[in-house]
């Protein structure tokens, strides 16, 4: 009789990825919020603020299956308020929570559109919070640790991004100059242009 396979943890440094994408995402909110933001027509920065803070709720919502009906307050909540940075780390607990006692890195949660494993659900969060970053303030994107987190995020998160590409979540992807650096190819991957292009 074999034995039965032990789950995979996630990795410690994926949760550290997470850690340090929550904390980019958190500079890109120290400029005030009652603007629009060039990168999302259409948007305030407060709305895009929301969106990804009420995600953070909404993704720790899948791990127990919550339905929809449920969790859709956390749309249309202004969960920034008047302190967005500390609003975001409050918002952003939960889910780490949940990846942290999560099964395995292959467990399968169930995002509204699309079942997936741990892993994907973490490097969709990832990406979330790094390129809304570069949408709020593109400044955020001058940093080395910029480009650590978006190499990450293209060699962990292209699968998800493709799959939520089909569900119209992503815009097509854009060329890329050769030799461009991994905050550009992020960018071009998720259908959006680079600083200096846009």
């Amino acid at each position: 009789m074999t034995a039965k396979a032990r789950p995979t943890p996630l990795p410690r440094e994926h949760l550290d990825v997470l850690d340090s994408a929550t904390g980019l995402f958190a500079r890109a909110l120290a400029d005030p919020l009652e603007c629009d933001v060039a990168a999302c027509p259409g948007w305030s920065r407060r709305e895009l603020a929301n969106h990804v803070l009420g995600g953070g709720l909404r993704y720790a919502a899948y791990f127990s299956r919550l339905p929809e009906s449920e969790v859709e307050w956390t749309r249309t909540t202004d969960h920034a308020g008047d302190r967005p940075v500390p609003a975001l780390y409050r918002t952003a607990a939960g889910l780490r929570k949940e990846f942290v006692r999560a099964p395995g890195a292959d467990a399968i949660v169930r995002h509204r559109l699309a079942e997936m494993p741990v892993r994907d659900l973490l490097a969709l969060r990832v990406i979330e919070l790094v390129v809304h970053a570069h949408d709020l303030s593109p400044e955020t994107w001058d940093s080395d640790e910029a480009e650590e987190l978006a190499a990450w995020a293209l060699g962990h998160g292209r699968d998800v991004v493709e799959l939520m590409r089909t569900f119209d979540v992503f815009a097509d992807p854009l060329p890329v100059a050769l030799g461009a650096d991994s905050r550009a190819r992020l960018l071009a991957l998720t259908g959006r242009s680079a600083p200096s292009e846009s």
